[in-house]
């Protein structure tokens, strides 16, 4: 990712729940954060379910430099998970970040072609369609897409950002995101 021009971030596991949630458009029903029992400021209320959140909130704090902005990050979201002994379960995603003047497809979608050709993910067959619509609030409707194996089980996903997402954020470009299931794709 970073040979494609992209900057690497590392940002906080724990996060607020209204930059998981609210900021993102997404509902939480209660069943996929891990909350914090006693946090020490509100800022660190939730463990992360997307790396979406950090990104953006990084991206807002560089927004002066120079067009375009590609970040990345590789790291941990926990979701509750009742079959494990602790009540959750840790997962390593990949996440970017593309921020221009005018954002589109072609830059992320580039990107996860690269990857997926470089990785030789066994379970996508290169060349075949591996992107089928979805329906996620914090992107642009038509704007979005699921990135599936053959077997059909989803390893990410990636749209243009929404701009109630990026208003909430104070992000005045157009944004492009990713995000992979590394520990699935391999």
């Amino acid at each position: 990712v970073a040979r494609a021009g992209y900057m690497e971030v590392l940002t906080f596991v724990l996060t607020s729940h209204e930059e998981n949630f609210d900021m993102l458009n997404r509902t939480d029903d209660g069943n996929k954060a891990v909350i914090i029992a006693n946090p020490r400021t509100s800022e660190f209320e939730v463990v992360r379910s997307s790396l979406m959140s950090c990104l953006l909130k990084t991206l807002k704090h560089n927004i002066d430099h120079p067009r375009p902005i590609k970040i990345f990050e590789v790291g941990d979201v926990v979701s509750l998970d009742t079959s494990r002994d602790v009540g959750a379960s840790n997962n390593r995603r990949l996440a970017a970040l593309y921020c221009n003047s005018n954002s589109g497809f072609e830059e992320i979608m580039g990107l996860v072609d690269r990857i997926v050709k470089i990785v030789r993910a066994p379970h996508i067959n290169f060349g075949q369609t591996y992107y089928v619509p979805s329906s996620e609030p914090e992107f642009f409707t038509k704007r979005q897409c699921k990135i599936v194996m053959s077997d059909g089980k989803q390893v990410g996903y990636l749209g243009i950002v929404h701009a109630e997402v990026l208003r909430k954020f104070g992000i005045p470009d157009p944004c492009t995101f990713v995000e992979i299931d590394i520990e699935a794709l391999l």
